[in-house]
């Protein structure tokens, strides 16, 4: 059986014919199908190009370079070829604001040039306005305007002297009493008995919103009283509209004021020299003035002041024991003005 197949195997090999394959017949091919392959990849490489060119338009470095032919072929939008500049060419460029870019440029030159011909204080008001600012609530004394400190000060002197006045009961002798802007005032005198020192003490700091008693010393009577305080009160209304003293009505604002005696008991001395002092957009006109009235005169001088339209705070006033001779009074009055 082994030598039948070999018998068969060689005769059909003899009837199969044979083909020799040299090297110079592959190497044939393989130059053939080489074009094929590079042309391939080079439509695959066009082909995307034409893709991303299609989807994401010209590259601005190309743009120009393409033929309009091809470019209009395929489809793709080359910037340099199309948009406003190229639907007409007698108009201007323009802006995404609207209008052309030569005509913005006209106005603002114009602009410009109307701008340089208005004087410093013109484009000041041209270019600040009042409604971008954020309206300044003005509680507090120290933020107030000089106007409404005026009116604040004058509210709040004769408050403090009518509480001064109303708390204080018959066997106080004063020595010291003082009011200092805004609400602040200063006792310091004696009481007949400490029954009375100690009542009064009390009826001081009902009324006060900080109160103090300092120590006293060593030699200081057992009723001495000496105190710091704040009054608790606020005026119901500083009319702080009122505008400022013009410098010409200096004058006619002091005799305003000497008009509020209407007995002529003050004699208030010291209203001729005042001290100056120039803030640019206003200046303050201070005046210490002394007069030897007694403590109902000059509590009805102040009142009076306060329910007037005379524009004159009062900073301070201190009243002082002067022995035999009464009472000596400084007051620390003061006006703004402006031109």
């Amino acid at each position: 059986m082994i030598e039948l197949n070999l018998i068969d195997a060689v005769t059909q090999s003899a009837t199969i014919p044979s083909m020799p394959v040299t090297p110079a017949a592959v190497s044939t091919s393989k130059k053939n199908k080489r074009p094929l392959m590079i042309a391939a990849a080079a439509a695959v490489v066009i082909v995307l190009l034409f893709g991303i060119l299609k989807v994401a338009g010209v590259p601005h470095a190309l743009e120009g370079v393409l033929p309009a032919p091809l470019v209009a072929a395929l489809g793709i939008e080359d910037p340099s070829r199309t948009g406003p500049a190229m639907e007409s060419r007698s108009a201007g460029q323009t802006t995404t604001a609207g209008g052309t870019i030569a005509s913005r440029r006209a106005e603002e030159q114009a602009a410009a040039v109307r701008r340089a011909q208005l004087s410093s204080p013109e484009r000041v008001v041209q270019a600040v306005q009042p409604s971008i600012f954020p309206t300044e609530k003005r509680g507090d004394y120290a933020s107030k305007l000089p106007m409404q400190k005026v009116f604040y000060q004058k509210a709040m002197a004769a408050q403090v002297f009518t509480f001064v006045n109303a708390v204080t009961p018959e066997g106080i002798s004063f020595a010291d009493l003082m009011y200092a802007a805004p609400n602040y005032y200063f006792i310091r005198g004696v009481a007949e008995t400490p029954v009375i020192q100690r009542s009064y003490l009390e009826r001081l700091k009902m009324g006060s919103t900080e109160f103090k008693t300092p120590e006293l010393p060593e030699n200081a009577p057992a009723t001495a009283v000496t105190v710091y305080g704040v009054l608790n009160s606020k005026p119901e209304s500083t009319n702080g509209a009122a505008p400022f003293v013009k410098d010409a009505e200096v004058a006619k604002e002091i005799e305003a004021l000497r008009g509020l005696d209407a007995n002529n008991r003050l004699q208030l001395s010291g209203l001729k020299h005042p001290k100056v002092e120039d803030f640019g957009v206003y200046k303050s006109y201070t005046y210490n003035v002394t007069t030897r009235a007694d403590f109902q005169t000059v509590l009805g001088f102040v009142d009076a002041l306060s329910k007037s339209q005379v524009r004159v705070g009062v900073e301070k006033i201190k009243m002082t024991a002067a022995g035999k001779k009464g009472i000596s009074t400084t007051m620390t009055l003061v006006i703004y003005t402006s031109n």
